[in-house]
């Protein structure tokens, strides 16, 4: 996936569909600069080769009970080698990994010959199991992000883990996906209780970046990610239909440094479910940022879930709190948008900015407490681009410098 904020026009009202489309993947392996889409996607065709990094030693000892059961490998040091040998052990083949409980797994260089992952490429079904441990890469270290997950049969579950401190950058990494890069068709992630931290992706998806993939993120934390865009996730369908489904989690203080959504970009084409989930204190801030919470092409539906405190900063700023584009979005069951803010001159939508084309959908979800500010600010609560916006039992009060825009465009609100 490839995208491009520095071609991105700052038009007042927002970007065309087509801005959030999805390209078609590039012949080659090769690394390919970024393209014209600030949610377009270009893919390399293949993906690298995953070897079995070495042996595990005594201390990452392994089981096979039989051959048609997966390995169980248990890693009883904290050691670097010995982490990288156990995940190695199944990464092709399957199997689980069980840590050393309340392990610091330093990692100081990535797995060869892939020198943008610093673990073994996952592609089957693997779980790894921690017990409050924490797998982070040495601020001396070269760049690398932790997990890059293949498709077609991709799919890594991480149990009660923190990674920190990954960054894909876009020379060895693409770019994409900070501590974690899925890539292609029947790629899956689970998070259970799971934390990922101060990771960096140079283009896309600070934390994870889910490219024709499904993600699942359970009762865990996307913190102080950072990212050109998707601060902590972005989400692309790659000619497919990219997934992300968050359940009782916290999406909280991720920034963007391009255009695009401080905490989750989702483009055409994707299916995104909050549920019970916090998307709070995230934050772009450039010329024509777009969307500080969330910024959105695809379906994307919030179930008792809160948007809160976050921001979108710069000249033409739109949707503090959610920026939706020819999509839509629904939020039901004490959804709220509160708190945030779109600031700089001709900012729109404090709250919410919904495009031409766009559907926001609110239902026992209020919009208050919001602000557009800077000369020129238009819409605290709501702006609404010549798209639909309805409501039900939703207040939008008390926001400023009004509620839904002069002249609004959203029935009953002004």
């Amino acid at each position: 996936m490839r995208l491009s904020i520095s071609r991105i026009a700052p038009i007042l009202m927002g970007l065309t569909s087509a801005a959030f489309g999805v390209g078609t993947p590039p012949a080659t392996a090769q690394p390919a600069p970024p393209g014209p889409d600030p949610l377009g996607v270009s893919q390399s065709a293949t993906a690298p080769t995953n070897p079995v990094v070495g042996t595990p030693s005594a201390e990452a000892s392994g089981t096979t009970p039989a051959t048609s059961r997966p390995r169980v490998m248990n890693v009883t040091s904290c050691s670097e080698s010995d982490l990288q040998a156990a995940i190695g052990a199944v990464a092709t083949v399957g199997g689980t990994v069980n840590l050393r409980p309340r392990c610091t797994y330093t990692l100081t260089d990535a797995a060869p010959p892939n020198d943008d992952n610093g673990l073994p490429v996952i592609t089957n079904n693997v779980t790894i199991n921690g017990r409050g441990d924490t797998i982070t890469r040495a601020a001396t270290a070269a760049n690398f992000r932790f997990f890059e997950i293949d498709g077609p049969n991709g799919n890594l579950t991480l149990n009660a883990l923190t990674l920190s401190n990954g960054h894909a950058s876009s020379g060895l990494g693409n770019g994409r996906g900070g501590a974690i890069w899925l890539r292609g068709g029947g790629s899956a992630l689970t998070l259970n209780n799971t934390s990922l931290t101060t990771n960096t992706a140079d283009i896309f998806g600070g934390a994870i970046d889910n490219d024709n993939g499904a993600v699942n993120v359970n009762r865990s934390t996307l913190y102080n990610n950072r990212a050109s865009s998707g601060g902590a996730l972005f989400v692309s369908p790659f000619g497919g239909s990219g997934t992300a489904t968050i359940d009782r989690s916290s999406i909280t203080g991720n920034h963007a440094t391009g255009q695009l959504a401080g905490g989750i970009a989702a483009a055409v084409g994707t299916k995104v479910t909050l549920t019970s989930t916090r998307v709070t204190h995230n934050d772009v801030t450039v010329r024509g940022a777009l969307g500080g919470g969330i910024a959105q092409a695809g379906t994307m539906t919030l179930k008792r879930s809160k948007v809160i405190g976050n921001s979108a900063t710069g000249t033409n700023a739109q949707g503090g709190g959610i920026y939706n584009l020819s999509g839509t979005v629904k939020l039901t069951s004490d959804s709220p948008v509160t708190g945030n803010t779109a600031n700089g001159t001709n900012s729109r939508g404090g709250g919410v900015f919904n495009t031409a084309g766009g559907t926001v959908a609110l239902t026992r979800s209020p919009v208050t407490k919001n602000q557009a500010l800077g000369t020129g600010a238009n819409g605290g609560g709501i702006l609404n681009a010549s798209g639909t916006v309805t409501r039900i039992d939703s207040p939008v009060a008390g926001n400023q410098p009004n509620n839904c825009g002069s002249p609004s465009t959203v029935p009953g609100c002004s």
